[in-house]
């Protein structure tokens, strides 16, 4: 049977949440700003060929986010993660001990690197294909004939109105990730048994996250089986073991490590 989590608990956890959710949205916003000045430059890139047909092939060619995703991937890991770190040591330890902040913010920033690089791909992609949506969209529901400047325009009003539920999503998912990695890699410092229980943050809570909640709690090295494909996660958020992307974006739960 699952231990009850208590009150004192869940307030924790919201605390925490809120915390890190403050961070991810102020990267959000830096997200936002870098997208909006990239999307420009390829579409005034775009004004110097007359045939819109061609505009693909050079949002395809020219769009890129290597300048600035991992930095940003680096700087929302950091300062959300750290927090999250800290907590846990104290939290495990139940005293005061040592922090050492320096060592976990070289492992977070190592593993912001390593997602940054396995997503960079599937990420500008996804704007990539929302670009020449919006584009196809504009050319069939209209018999207006646009200039090539006018239409680059009238594209990037069309991605503003889109732009920022695109980064809000990434924002939020990567903030939960990078603090949930960050909260590991504290526990997994410290020379102290503990057990891991789901918590639900009861925000829009999908269904095959209310029932992890109910599985009793595991010790810190067993695997959560979640969902209808029994996904192998060692906690909520956890992407190592090739979990769905539909038992990890939006999701607001965490894990409860107690001490043994």
């Amino acid at each position: 049977m699952a231990k009850k989590i208590t009150a004192a608990e869940r307030r924790h956890m919201a605390y925490l949440r809120q915390k890190g959710l403050a961070v991810g949205h102020a990267y959000e916003t830096k997200l936002l700003k870098a997208r909006r000045e990239e999307v420009r430059r390829v579409l005034l890139l775009c004004q110097d060929y007359a045939d819109p047909e061609r505009w693909p092939s050079v949002i395809d060619e020219q769009l890129t986010e290597s300048g600035y995703i991992f930095d940003w991937y680096k700087g929302l890991y950091i300062n959300a993660g750290l927090p999250r770190a800290q907590s846990i040591t104290r939290d495990l330890s139940r005293s005061k001990a040592a922090d050492p902040s320096g060592m976990w913010e070289q492992m977070i920033a190592q593993y912001a690197r390593e997602r940054a690089g396995d997503n960079i791909v599937s990420v500008t992609g996804s704007l990539k294909e929302e670009l020449v949506k919006l584009l196809r969209a504009r050319l069939l529901e209209t018999d207006e004939v646009f200039g090539v400047e006018k239409l680059t325009q009238q594209i990037f009003k069309d991605y503003g109105k889109v732009a920022t539920w695109m980064v809000r999503r990434i924002a939020q998912t990567e903030t939960m990730i990078g603090m949930a990695e960050a909260g590991a890699m504290a526990a997994d410092t410290l020379d102290v048994g503990f057990t891991k229980q789901w918590c639900c943050a009861h925000i829009r809570t999908r269904d095959s996250h209310l029932e992890m909640e109910k599985v009793p709690p595991i010790d810190k090295n067993e695997m959560f089986f979640v969902g209808p494909e029994r996904a192998r996660m060692r906690w909520p958020h956890d992407t190592a073991s090739g979990a769905p992307a539909s038992e990890i974006i939006n999701c607001a739960c965490d894990v409860i490590r107690r001490p043994k």
